[in-house]
């Protein structure tokens, strides 16, 4: 049971008029109950397939979502099996319709900061100061672009409009265009890659010096390397129209995409469990298995938190995935009450 507050001043001592009782139930501190059987915290496609996946097993089940994701500043989602070229907000509008259905299921608009192990399960508050009581958190909160990382001024202008981090995701709307890849040590396995959209490609390095035969073999195939340091990223109402170097020279393009991540997790509420870290392709990711199990028992963590990028078909996929997972858990444990 949970704390009853009583507004005493609407009790009526007398035979004529019975009391009247206003009680408002307050949220369980009890460590022997929970509210949640799990509790999904963001809601990008792998945080929302979880809670479609919970809500049809009849889990009692929240989703808490800040509705910020990094990906809100494109103008469309592609590679989505029948909802390509959705934006990323519209997905997101029809996964809250489909999910009202499945009366076990909650969607919360807000942002949780803090996560604690509380009896035998967890305590996570939101901003507002709500508490929620759950057996198991299943974390797909993203990440979060850190764009100054890049030192490529005027990026936040074209980020998402005309420069792109993955080219499965945008390279079809700028085939054939004038490409600019920005890059470092690594680049040159990027660059194959992006050929197969185009082959009119230009590599900046912004500073970084690259092994000659790496610069000799772009070179043979037509890919001109330029090491100089970017000065700005010439754009007009979001879209690229030219690198400018600190020599003061302007190379035209039309486009582009980044092959250096700039990219941390979203949220450090793994962290404060006590899940640990990896390097994934050079980004820090929580480390959990395929289901997304972590060494923390009833902590999971799904998606680009796990990943890095997986892109919203995988993300999909490994939400579903974990809560299937979950509910296999759960029915072992009851049936063995």
């Amino acid at each position: 049971m949970g704390d009853w507050e009583i507004d005493i001043s609407s009790l009526r001592n007398d035979n004529l008029i019975p009391i009247v009782l206003i009680a408002k139930v307050m949220q369980s501190t009890d460590d022997s109950e929970v509210d949640h059987d799990v509790l999904i915290i963001g809601g990008g496609p792998a945080g929302m397939s979880a809670a479609l996946v919970a809500g049809r097993a009849s889990l009692q089940a929240a989703v808490v979502n800040a509705e910020a994701p990094r990906n809100a500043v494109t103008t469309a989602s592609h590679g989505f099996l029948t909802r390509d070229g959705a934006h990323p907000m519209e997905l997101l509008e029809i996964a809250k319709d489909q999910l009202q259905k499945y009366d076990t299921v909650r969607y919360i608009e807000g942002k949780a900061i803090e996560a604690r192990e509380s009896g035998s399960g967890f305590e996570v508050e939101l901003e507002d100061g709500t508490r929620l009581t759950t057996n198991r958190i299943v974390v797909a909160t993203g990440r979060r672009n850190e764009l100054e990382q890049l030192g490529l001024p005027g990026i936040e202008d074209v980020y998402g409009n005309s420069v792109y981090p993955c080219p499965f995701c945008d390279g079809y709307e700028h085939r054939n265009e004038a490409l600019a890849v920005f890059g470092g040590k690594g680049v040159s396995e990027f660059v194959p890659l992006i050929r197969n959209w185009s082959s009119d490609i230009v590599v900046f390095t912004n500073g970084t010096k690259l092994d000659p035969s790496t610069v000799s073999a772009m070179n043979e195939r037509d890919v001109q390397v330029v090491e100089e340091e970017v000065s700005q990223l010439v754009s007009t109402d979001g879209n690229l129209q030219a690198v400018e170097l600190d020599t003061g020279d302007r190379v035209q393009r039309e486009s582009g995409f980044v092959f250096d991540d700039c990219s941390v997790p979203s949220s450090d509420l793994p962290k404060k469990l006590g899940v640990e870290t990896t390097m994934n392709w050079g980004m820090e990711v929580y480390d959990a298995d395929e289901p997304g199990r972590t060494d923390v028992p009833g902590v999971y963590v799904v998606g680009d938190a796990r990943t890095g990028f997986s892109g919203l078909m995988n993300a999909a996929s490994e939400g579903s995935e974990c809560v299937e997972h979950i509910v296999h858990e759960i029915a072992q444990e009851r049936w063995q009450v």
